[in-house]
């Protein structure tokens, strides 16, 4: 069977992002930033909620003001589906579904997103290019970045290129270009040196799209839940994940939900140690590889002991936390308590911009370290501070939430800056705290959690007797190349990881 293999797409979501587009330099409060249109926002509320709309070059306006404002109205239920959400232009009274749920942050650049519809290709004057019949413009595709990306200048096993446009030896000069389609057939490109080629022209006209954009950093839709989630969580049998559809199941609803729960798993370690490692290496960390712990502080860490845990995500103290964490509850006997939480850190992303535009940039803007240092001779910090939100910085999609209040350290910011930090992060404390977003559950032996630790936080309550558990971390990176090698067809594969 090929590794290509596609899942059943099923159901139409919604794409979770914000358009808070963060400058690579250190950012410095007092400046002016430029923005450009985004996508409406997402309102978890039986009322309807404005959203704003930026124009490009129009200053960003921190009291709330907006030159256009979009209509949102959505069901007040713990997750919207494709069909919920309809936005209208409150200006031209139009009407269209949300393609995507996104937080109409500002970007600081062009706006990136792409109309396919209203755009052609092109060949004219000894180039290529794309019309755009809307804005009437004219944009050329150099000859370099067309052989650069030619699929026949690539080993064909490894996919990696085999030319180097970067030396001038390469002839880049286009001869003959057809074009079958000029919007979604097939382009043939002739070099001056004879070397002919083909492209997808739906391909050339979507390459800075937001879908390809959100494709080539592994974002997917996702559907944002509180505790109602409770009713419907997401859920598949250890017997079916054994096989490759009942993997990409599994790995396609912790990317939809943040979540998912394995049932009838041996109450094993040594069994859940095998099922981690079909999805990807378990990481290693100070604490090791695969854990098996009780609550006895082996490790100097409030996790093993029977304390109420706040909800957090781990590895704060990390440069790049884990992407996927594991917990399976092999016994708790003589005792009670330890029931589990979990809170989606995008949905209470999503409700603080609406509540206070002001303290979510600050969040996404101050940069935060942590520590890891109950050890001894362990000391850990990430090699820079990374604040509390984390956005892309090509699309702007918020991709991660890194929050975890035992770990916190310094807060890398001026005093003046300091103070502002703590009310955002005190508001951004309270809806995490809000037992309404929040999903509570006894774990039980046979029953494995799996999250997405850049989104879902976990918490625990305090908890008498003795309780055994294991489990392990997962890297992003190889939990993102799963989940594409089960739901992804090669052609999408290829067209968001290789060409460019």
């Amino acid at each position: 069977m090929s590794l290509f293999n596609r899942a059943a797409s099923g159901s139409s979501r919604h794409y979770l992002g914000s358009n808070l587009k963060r400058n690579t330099s250190r950012v410095h409060h007092t400046k002016t930033r430029t923005l450009s249109t985004r996508a409406p926002l997402y309102q978890a509320s039986s009322a309807p909620a404005q959203a704003l709309r930026l124009d490009q070059d129009e200053p960003f306006d921190r009291s709330g003001g907006s030159p256009r404002a979009w209509q949102t109205t959505a069901k007040p239920d713990h997750f919207l589906t494709g069909a919920a959400l309809r936005v209208s232009n409150a200006v031209s009274g139009g009407s269209a579904a949300a393609e995507f749920v996104k937080h109409p942050l500002p970007k600081f650049d062009e706006d990136l997103s792409s109309a396919p519809s209203s755009r052609s290709l092109l060949w004219e004057g000894g180039e290529l290019k794309i019309y755009d019949e809307v804005t009437n413009s004219v944009t050329r595709i150099p000859g370099r970045w067309l052989r650069d990306n030619c699929a026949r200048s690539r080993n064909t096993d490894t996919a990696q290129r085999q030319i180097n446009v970067l030396q001038g030896k390469i002839n880049t000069v286009l001869s003959d270009v057809q074009i079958e389609g000029a919007s979604d057939g097939q382009v043939t490109v002739t070099f001056s040196d004879g070397h002919v080629t083909t492209y997808s022209a739906q391909a050339l006209l979507d390459r800075r799209s937001d879908r390809v954009m959100r494709s080539r950093i592994g974002l997917v839709p996702i559907q944002i839940w509180t505790s109602g989630i409770a009713s419907a969580r997401p859920a598949v049998k250890y017997t079916e994940v054994l096989n490759s559809h009942g993997m990409a199941s599994l790995l396609h609803k912790i990317r939809n939900f943040g979540f998912c729960i394995v049932e009838d798993m041996p109450a094993t370690p040594a069994a859940t140690e095998t099922f981690l490692n079909t999805i990807g290496p378990i990481r290693n960390t100070h604490y090791g590889g695969f854990y098996d712990f009780t609550s006895d502080l082996t490790m100097k860490d409030t996790a093993y002991t029977s304390e109420f845990l706040e909800p957090h995500t781990d590895n704060t103290y990390f440069t790049e936390p884990a992407g996927i964490q594991a917990l399976h509850m092999l016994s708790h006997t003589e005792g009670s308590g330890g029931e589990s939480s979990l809170t989606d850190g995008f949905n209470a992303a999503t409700r603080l911009y609406a509540e206070d535009r002001e303290a979510y940039l600050t969040l996404s803007e101050v940069g935060v370290y942590a520590h890891a240092s109950g050890n001894d001779g362990i000391s850990i910090q990430p090699s820079q501070a990374f604040p509390v939100l984390n956005h892309d910085p090509e699309g702007g999609f918020l991709t991660q939430v890194r929050w975890n209040n035992a770990d916190r350290a310094g807060i890398a910011a001026d005093f003046d800056v300091v103070e502002k930090w703590y009310a955002a992060a005190e508001k951004f404390e309270r809806l995490l705290g809000d037992v309404k977003n929040q999903y509570w559950f006894q774990l039980q032996p046979g029953q494995t959690l799996l999250f997405d630790n850049w989104r879902v936080l976990h918490g625990r309550n305090e908890f008498t007797g003795k309780r055994r558990m294991c489990g392990g971390y997962i890297n992003r990176d190889d939990f993102i190349s799963k989940y594409r090698m089960t739901n992804l067809s090669k052609e999408d594969i290829e067209r968001s990881t290789v060409s460019g």
